[in-house]
């Protein structure tokens, strides 16, 4: 009796968690949101971006010394840093372009010496400030929008609308110490 009580509850238990995961049904359309990417997505950005860095450091001895940074949206690939020449440069895009689900490599590697520690704090103060802004502003999809700066240059990726890029870049124009801005978006209208 005991026994058939457990598994009453059991079932009732399960029941209750099954039918908390299933969609409310409505008269309401299910929205569309073109700029948000998928856990899959997400997934296969992180993935991207680990394989990438792996990959590269062990292609050759002289990434020993570089200083490269892989960043993923939605399968477009920015490759920042510093390296010691520009044979570096075309291995470690070579390399990303042939891992799997990349879809559009930007290599914007310098050729110089690792960036001092000063600059490198610089970078991740200014990163800030344009995040901030973006977060300041209400109506703008600031979530949508990865802000990375690599020596005073902000890039900003993501999947936008024209206005939207448009928009990111006059809230990003505004911060200071910002030596260029570089669009890396995707364009979804």
């Amino acid at each position: 009796m005991l026994k058939k009580g457990v598994q009453l509850i059991t079932l009732a238990i399960s029941i209750a968690l099954v039918s908390a995961c299933t969609p409310m049904l409505t008269s309401q359309p299910i929205a569309d949101n073109k700029g948000s990417r998928s856990l899959g997505t997400l997934y296969n950005d992180q993935l991207i971006e680990s394989s990438a860095a792996d990959a590269i450091s062990r292609s050759s001895i002289l990434f020993a010394s570089a200083n490269v940074s892989v960043i993923s949206v939605n399968g477009i690939v920015l490759l920042i840093g510093q390296v010691p020449n520009e044979d570096t440069k075309i291995i470690a895009g070579g390399i990303t372009r042939n891992i799997s689900n990349v879809r559009k490599v930007h290599n914007e590697l310098l050729v110089s010496g690792p960036a001092s520690g000063v600059v490198k704090a610089n970078d991740a103060l200014i990163t800030t400030k344009v995040k901030a802004r973006m977060l300041a502003e209400t109506d703008f999809p600031s979530s949508r929008i990865k802000v990375v700066t690599e020596n005073g240059v902000v890039y900003l990726m993501g999947l936008v609308t024209q206005a939207e890029a448009n928009w990111a870049v006059g809230i990003a124009s505004n911060a200071s110490g910002i030596q260029r801005i570089v669009k890396v978006f995707e364009y979804i209208d």
